[in-house]
């Protein structure tokens, strides 16, 4: 047996024993009107005018001054619940339905079910009842959440880390190192997975790069430790987006470090630019090669560190007039 509430009696008794404690947070906003209006009518001030200072009608001050009354007396106000509520329309026989047709599609919403519930059931559900459905379904564990569904990202905590929100700052004012852009993207190449993380700095447009098997915190803060120490300019700061694999382990090593950390707002790679565009040269210019043939992590790091040395030392780049990034530093230094 499923029991769902108490018997009515001890309502009833909670009802006739709650503590004045408890009812006077009902007194406050009653009695805060009641208190202003009378002020007001003491001095003279008519009811249209007590109206439009205290913010109530003239009914409305009347109904306030009966129930602090009430409760003075020890009155309870009643329950908001409403005595009726709606039950569901639907029963066990759609709910068995719809379990059927979800799972034999794992992937389906409630919208694709409504149609085929209507197509080949017969069925005339609603895609809001479906919904709720499904909704009760996982309740109760018949459901897990579909592979498709939006994932929830976990936000990072700014209050507890060394970690701080991005903010705009102009493009003129920033030096060399100041808000150097960090990010990793995840490429197939002959049969695996590697995990590349880029460092662009915007002055010079100096980039570093690395590829991992993982992308995890570690990997992101072996990736900092040793564009640090190889960097030809001082690092002040880091800005990346809000993955995990630039908190914990990442976050820790920038505070160690001295290095200011900036993450940027959700869904906005455009404040990343320029390490975004870098990865679609590295993609286009590196990965895309045909006579890349290397198929372990050491073979293709072997290989990216020479583009990677072709890129700051022999690339032309137009946004510094012809020059190369170590040409340009070398310039400034």
């Amino acid at each position: 047996m499923q029991i769902k509430g108490l018997h009515k009696n001890i309502y009833n008794l909670y009802q006739s024993t709650r503590t004045q404690e408890y009812l006077e947070k009902y007194k406050e906003p009653h009695r805060n009107k009641i208190e202003k209006w009378q002020k007001l009518k003491s001095e003279g001030v008519s009811d249209k005018v007590c109206s439009e200072i205290v913010g109530i009608s003239r009914a409305s001050y009347f109904r306030s001054k009966k129930a602090l009354d009430d409760l003075n007396k020890g009155i309870a106000p009643p329950f908001k619940r409403p005595k009726r509520i709606n039950r569901p329309k639907w029963g066990e026989a759609e709910k068995q339905l719809i379990l059927s047709v979800r799972r034999a599609n794992p992937t389906y919403g409630k919208a694709k079910i409504a149609v085929i519930l209507k197509r080949d059931h017969k069925a005339n559900i609603s895609e809001s009842t479906v919904g709720r459905i499904l909704k009760v379904l996982k309740e109760k564990g018949l459901l897990t959440k579909s592979l498709s569904a939006v994932r929830v990202k976990r936000k990072r905590n700014f209050k507890s880390g060394h970690a701080k929100p991005w903010t705009f700052k102009k493009y003129s004012e920033m030096k060399m190192g100041e808000r150097v852009q960090i990010d990793h993207m995840t490429v197939p190449i002959n049969g695996i997975y590697v995990k590349h993380f880029k460092a662009w700095e915007r002055k010079s447009k100096y980039i570093y790069a690395n590829v991992y098997s993982h992308a995890k915190s570690s990997s992101a803060k072996k990736f900092l430790l040793d564009f640090v120490k190889g960097a030809p300019f001082k690092i002040h700061s880091i800005q990346v987006d809000g993955g995990s694999e630039f908190m914990a382990e990442f976050e820790e090593a920038c505070a160690e470090l001295g290095l200011e950390l900036f993450v940027l707002p959700p869904r906005r790679p455009d404040y990343n630019g320029g390490v975004e565009r870098g990865n679609r040269i590295f993609r286009e210019e590196f990965y895309s090669r045909n006579n890349l043939l290397e198929d372990s992590i050491g073979g293709i790091r072997a290989e990216l560190k020479k583009e990677v040395f072709k890129y700051n030392s022999y690339r032309p780049h137009f946004g510094l007039n012809g020059m190369t990034p170590l040409e340009y530093i070398k310039n400034c230094s």
